[in-house]
C-alpha cells in the first residue's frame, strides 16, 4: 500500500522529488519504492526524463485505477468520521483575510452556530476544493469560474493608508502626487496579479518618482503591520483596513480610492450539493460583509 501511495504521488506530480516532498520522505525512498513496484509487476511504470518522469501506458492505466481507489477510500474515511463527529465546515482564505477580517468576527459565528466546528485553512493559492475537501473559499474574482459556484463577497476597493504618526511625520498630503515622496509599502503578489502602487497612481495620472522609496513584501499581513508601526504608506483593501481605521490604528492620507472590476467572491465546488453547514457559513460571511445572498 505504501508503494502504491508513493506511485500515485509520483505519477500525479511527474516528479520523484515533488512526490517525496509531498509525502515528507526522501527522494531515494520514492525511487526504491518504484523499483520494487515495477519488479513486482514486471513492467516499467515510468520513463525517466531530463526534468522528471513520465508514466508509461501501463503507468497511466495503473494511476487512473489507484487514484480512483484512494479517492474512494478517502471518501469512506470521511463518511465514517462524520458518523461520530459533529458537523464541520472548512473555509480557505488568505492569511491576511484570516488575520484582519475573519478572526475579529469569528466569535459571532460560534455564537450563532455553536454546534458547527469551523476549520480554517490559510493559503494564498487557488486550491482544488473538491480534492482538498474544502467547502468554501474566499478568492479574488478573475474571469469565469467553470468549476465553481460563486457568491459576491465584497468589491475590491483600494486606497492608501498609514499610521497617524507617519502622516504627521510626512507632513501635509494635499494630493495623490504628494504620495510619491512617501515610503510606499508594496505587496508582491506571487500567485495572481493585483493592483500595485504603479497601477493605482496611474489611475490619477501620477507616476512613481525616480526617488520614491518602495519597500516590497510578499505577505499582506506584514504590509499592514509595517503600516501600523509607521514604516510607510500601504495599499489598503477596504474590507481589511476599515476596522483598523475605526480603531485609530490607520488613517487615509488622501480621499481617493480605486474600485476594480474584479470583485472578491465566496466560491464552492460544483461537484456536489452545498451541505447545510456550508450554507450557514456562506450566509454568515455574506451578512458580515453587508451583502445580500443570491442562492
Amino acid at each position: 500500500m505504501a508503494n502504491l501511495i508513493a506511485f500515485e504521488a509520483a505519477a500525479r506530480t511527474g516528479s520523484f522529488t515533488r512526490a517525496a516532498s509531498e509525502l515528507a520522505i526522501s527522494q531515494p525512498a520514492i525511487s526504491h519504492a518504484m523499483r520494487e513496484l515495477e519488479s513486482e509487476l514486471g513492467v516499467a511504470l515510468f520513463a525517466r526524463r531530463h526534468k522528471g518522469v513520465e508514466a508509461t501506458d501501463a503507468g497511466r492505466h495503473l494511476y487512473e485505477q489507484v487514484s480512483l481507489g484512494l479517492t474512494l477510500i478517502d471518501q469512506a474515511l470521511g463518511e465514517v468520521r462524520a458518523m461520530t463527529a459533529g458537523p464541520q465546515v472548512t473555509l480557505a482564505v488568505s492569511t491576511a483575510t484570516a488575520t484582519w477580517w475573519l478572526l475579529p468576527r469569528i466569535a459571532r459565528f460560534k455564537q450563532q452556530h455553536p454546534d458547527i466546528e469551523l476549520r480554517c485553512i490559510t493559503t494564498d493559492t487557488d486550491l482544488d476544493l473538491g480534492r482538498e475537501r474544502i467547502d468554501l473559499a474566499i478568492t479574488l474574482g478573475t474571469g469565469e469560474f467553470p468549476q465553481h459556484q460563486r457568491w459576491h463577497f465584497v468589491d475590491e476597493e483600494i486606497f492608501p493608508v498609514c499610521s497617524p504618526s507617519y502622516l504627521q511625520e510626512l507632513g501635509a498630503i494635499t494630493d495623490v502626487q504628494a504620495l510619491t515622496r512617501a515610503s510606499l509599502l508594496h505587496l508582491e503578489e506571487r500567485y495572481r496579479p493585483r493592483l500595485g502602487w504603479s497601477g493605482w497612481l496611474a489611475r490619477f495620472g501620477v507616476s512613481l518618482g525616480r526617488n520614491t522609496r518602495l519597500f516590497r513584501f510578499n505577505d499582506y499581513s506584514v504590509v499592514l503591520q509595517a503600516a501600523i508601526e509607521g514604516q510607510g504608506v500601504a495599499m489598503g483593501w477596504r474590507h481589511l483596513v476599515n476596522p483598523l481605521i475605526e480603531q485609530g490604528l490607520l488613517v487615509r492620507p488622501v480621499p481617493q480610492s480605486v474600485t476594480t472590476d474584479e470583485p472578491i467572491y465566496i466560491v464552492a465546488s460544483r461537484r456536489g450539493k452545498l451541505r447545510a453547514e456550508a450554507v450557514y457559513l456562506r450566509d454568515w460571511l455574506v451578512a458580515e460583509a453587508g451583502m445580500v445572498v443570491n442562492p
